[in-house]
């Protein structure tokens, strides 16, 4: 039973999560279990003297178990606190520092993760997402829109300790009051170190980053560590690898089931 009195699937399986990395893991919460998980993210960006920074936090995601592979998602990654500097000249013609704070809550999400096929010989593990963004946010954050988006999920496991995993996401974004596609994609290696630590090294990609600009590519990699069977702690570090992508993010954050 689960918390509710309700049919459970037993907790037998490790937890996990769909963080720290940008992959989605292609497993499901089992029947009749909730898992949440949440961190922070800190985001640096300087462009020609434009500095950037952006915090993001709680970045909950709250999964339950409604059917065998199937799973209910809502999501909302919280409050957005973003800072500008740059420099400008005045009327007196001196050049000052501005400084801009951009603050807020941003959208949730809610959709279903649905596992299609299990790994089979050379057949990975599928599994496919289908969600919505609902514009729930602060004005100054919202889209003001909803925004679909579709990810395909498949890992494969080559040994106990190596697997390989990877996404391929499809999105009708909105931004400047105009809608733009947006596809990404991501593929990650993780490798379990030991019972109470595993590591992960991820490439990811927006294909454009945003309407009307070039692609964003991102290396990062990260450690997990499994307190229980049923909560894990993890960080993250990552580089942007081109000039649309930020220069530096990092960040930290845990997984919970029960």
């Amino acid at each position: 039973m689960n918390w509710l009195g309700l049919r459970a699937a037993p907790l037998t399986e490790p937890l996990e999560s769909d963080r720290p990395d940008f992959t989605e893991c292609s497993s499901t919460v089992p029947l009749g279990r909730l898992q949440l998980e949440g961190g922070y993210t800190y985001a640096y960006d300087d462009e020609k003297g434009h500095r950037n920074s952006e915090q993001s936090v709680p970045e909950f995601l709250l999964r339950v178990g409604l059917l065998e592979k199937v799973e209910l998602r809502v999501g909302w990654q919280g409050w957005s606190l973003t800072e500008d500097l740059f420099m400008e000249k005045n009327d007196a013609g001196r050049t000052i520092r501005r400084e801009i704070h951009d603050d807020g809550a941003t959208d949730m999400s809610v959709g279903f993760k649905a596992g299609l096929l299990p790994q089979d010989h050379l057949i990975p593990n599928l599994s496919v997402i289908a969600e919505f963004g609902i514009p729930t946010g602060a004005r100054n954050k919202t889209a003001g829109d909803v925004e679909p988006l579709i990810k395909w999920l498949w890992s494969y496991d080559l040994t106990d300790r190596l697997s390989l995993s990877g996404n391929l996401n499809f999105a009708v974004l909105k931004s400047d009051r105009e809608q733009h596609f947006q596809s990404s994609a991501s593929m990650s290696v993780g490798y379990q170190l030991a019972d109470w630590m595993g590591t992960y090294v991820e490439y990811f990609g927006f294909y454009p980053d945003s309407r009307a600009t070039d692609a964003a590519h991102y290396l990062d990699g990260g450690l997990t560590f499994p307190i229980t069977r049923n909560f894990q702690l993890d960080i993250r570090a990552g580089v942007g690898l081109n000039d649309e992508a930020a220069d530096f993010f990092t960040g930290a954050g845990f997984a919970i089931r029960w």
